[in-house]
This record gives C-alpha cells, structure tokens and sequence, in this order.
C-alpha cells in the first residue's frame, strides 16, 4: 500500500471563539439522538453528485474512490480507516422509489422473504437489502462520540458486509472487541469500473482493541443499543454504486 497513515474519520466540531462559555448548550435541549442526522462512512463513485462541480452536494477535491464523511463533507482519502464494530444490525430490505421519478423511500421496512425481495423471471428485487453498522474509528482522540459514523453496505457491498460479519463472528468476542481496517479499490464488470470498500482484520499485533479502547466501546454500544438511528438511507441508495447495478445475486 502506497499510504499506510491511519485517516481519522474526523470531528463534526469546529472552531469555536474564546468568549463563547463552555457546557451544555443553550437552544437544543428539546433534541435527542432521534432528531439528529447520523454521518455515513460514504465512498465517490464515478456517478456521485458530490464529484459533480455543477451539483449543490459538490464536495470540493472529492475525488472518485475517495471516503467522505456524509454529513460534514470531510474527504478521508482511500485509508486505511481503523475501526471496531459498536452496532451491527440484521440485514433489511427498503423500497425505494424509481430515480427517475424522484427517488425517496416508499417503504422502509419491507419484510425478508416478501415478493419485493426476489429475482423474479430474471429480474432484479424492487428492494435493496442493507447491511449496516455502527463503527468507532481508531485510535481514540478526544471525545469519542465524534468518532461514531455509520457504514451501509448494498448491492457489490454485500460480498464486504458477509466478510466482516464473518471476522466478527471467527473471533467469538464481543463486536467491539475486533479491530478492522478500511480501504477503497475499484472493480469492473460489463458496465465498467466502480469503487467498492475493503475490509480486513488489522494486522497483528493490533488485532484487538486495547483494555481503555474496549471500556469506552463498550459503554457507546450500550447507549446506542437497539436505538433507532437516523441513517441517510436514500443518500446511501444514490451514492453506492449507480449505475452497475443496485440489486445483484448475492454469492
């Protein structure tokens, strides 16, 4: 690998003036965890408006294969992204409507086994199937909680989800107790050629998190257990892999 620099998947804090007080902020009490928008570990394709520079999502020097934090814009490069698993949940099915008549979601919870979810005569599900996680990025700096970012994986992403599902599964520990490193690389099939996510186990010696990294890790999946989140799902539908192909035989 040309860069072997850990990228830190960044902080949505900003600079801030000295004369502002701190503790809690004042204006935001009626928020919860609900009502906030959780940030997306995204991958540019070629297609993705925010390579674009005539879209309003354009993310300036955001480049094909690039990882982006979704919310904040920040370009984090091709990795290696070091992670434990917090959160991983079971796949589902959403109904999205046609692109070419808006897009959107007609039905986010489309039940496994429902007619929406087959290859029926040769033709692709009307649902996507996700998988999607909840990730800690490593090594920790400062508060934790801003290294908390979502990772949905569809479509040529599903062979990567069946990958790290099954590292978490060798390892017969906690999903937190893992460390796993994240890159980008392409792959190409009749269409041409698109950026695709790769996950392997770090390497030893750093296989596992650290005593502190696992405590900390521990206590944000308590918090974030069986919590809905809000995940930008048909932001996550539009940016994966249009246009190769959004529901394909899984292997």
């Amino acid at each position: 690998m040309a860069n072997d620099k850990l990228v830190p998947v960044g902080s949505m804090e900003v600079s801030r003036p000295s004369f502002l007080p701190k503790g809690a902020p004042r204006g935001l009490e009626h928020l919860t965890k609900d009502d906030v928008q959780m940030p997306r570990l995204a991958l540019a394709q070629k297609t993705s408006h925010e390579v674009d520079p005539t879209d309003p999502k354009y993310i300036k020097g955001l480049q094909f294969t690039d990882l982006f934090n979704s919310l904040t814009g920040e370009i984090l490069g091709k990795g290696p992204i070091e992670f434990t698993v917090l959160r991983a949940d079971p796949p589902h099915w959403i109904e999205f409507f046609p692109l070419e008549s808006g897009g959107g979601v007609r039905d986010m919870n489309v039940p496994n086994g429902d007619p929406r979810t087959q290859f029926i005569d040769g033709q692709p599900p009307v649902a996507t199937k996700f998988y999607e996680y909840i990730l800690l990025q490593l090594p920790l700096h400062g508060d934790p909680m801003m290294s908390v970012i979502a990772l949905s994986l569809k479509s040529t992403g599903l062979k990567v989800a069946k990958q790290l599902n099954g590292y978490m599964r060798f390892r017969n520990a906690d999903t937190f107790a893992g460390r796993y490193v994240l890159t980008t690389a392409t792959e190409k099939n009749s269409k041409g050629t698109y950026a695709v996510y790769q996950i392997r186990n770090a390497p030893s010696p750093r296989e596992w998190v650290t005593e502190e990294e696992y405590k900390i890790a521990e206590k944000l999946a308590e918090a974030i257990k069986d919590r809905p989140l809000a995940i930008d799902r048909d932001a996550a539908r539009d940016e994966a892999d249009f246009p190769f192909g959004e529901n394909v035989k899984e292997e």
